[in-house]
């Protein structure tokens, strides 16, 4: 075996683990809280979720950043180089700044956009399977609507590009936030939640009834400034059956 093919098994190898890991410790975190405090309302992991929680926190992410890479290579060139200069001279913590905000609203818009335009429903929909909220389902998704989300997320702080490292932390909050959000966990923020999502917020977007409100990933104030934002509670009982995507 050449030096380039054991480079790429032990690449092969690095991103299998890391999946694993991420898995192991989202399930040692999450698991147990959910059985400690919501005991018999906890949905049990199934195997399939497991599944797609590891395949797309490990090769997913791999696939995705290689698109991502791709495109950025492609389009940097229409871009001024001046731009890509001045970017470079900001501190690290305005890059990580802008590039959670870069991704946060394409995540708002695209998902607000999947749950309007049927194309993208086709997709997306799989994502609303999950109504029992868990944290070894928070990445039941369309492999299509997947890599929307993580190409169009990550693409905007490559193509200005900022520093790696800070997407490197926005990808690693977001992929532990989305767990705890998926959770079955009676979780609220009082009134910061206008600010940031918390996992009863995400709740209610998984209620047929507010299916189109709560659209934000991480910060819940795009849904505020977007008029889509549906406080935690109360959640009436009577309106739970409606749905509006039908």
């Amino acid at each position: 075996m050449d030096i380039h093919s054991q480079d790429l098994a032990k690449t092969i190898l690095a991103v299998f683990v890391s999946g694993s890991l991420f898995v192991v410790i989202s399930g040692l975190i999450f698991w147990p809280l959910e059985e400690l405090l919501e005991g018999e309302k906890s949905a049990r992991p199934k195997f399939k979720d497991i599944a797609y929680l590891w395949f797309y926190q490990s090769y997913g992410l791999w696939i995705g950043a290689g698109i991502v890479f791709e495109f950025a290579f492609l389009l940097r060139n229409f871009l001024p180089h001046r731009l890509g200069a001045f970017v470079r001279e900001q501190p690290f913590w305005l890059q990580a700044v802008v590039a959670l905000l870069l991704a946060e609203v394409w995540v708002y818009v695209s998902h607000r956009l999947s749950h309007k335009w049927e194309f993208l429903w086709k997709f997306h929909r799989v994502h609303h399977t999950l109504v029992d909220m868990t944290w070894s389902a928070s990445s039941r998704h369309h492999p299509v609507d997947f890599f929307i989300i993580i190409v169009g997320a990550n693409l905007p702080a490559m193509l200005l590009g900022i520093d790696l490292k800070s997407i490197a932390l926005f990808i690693l909050l977001e992929r532990f936030y989305t767990v705890m959000l998926h959770s079955n966990l009676n979780l609220n923020w009082g009134w910061f939640t206008k600010v940031v999502a918390s996992p009863n917020l995400h709740r209610m977007h998984h209620l047929p009834a507010f299916q189109r409100s709560n659209y934000a990933g991480l910060l819940s104030f795009l849904d505020v400034l977007g008029g889509t934002y549906q406080a935690p509670d109360p959640i009436r009982p009577d309106v739970l059956d409606e749905v509006p995507n039908e």
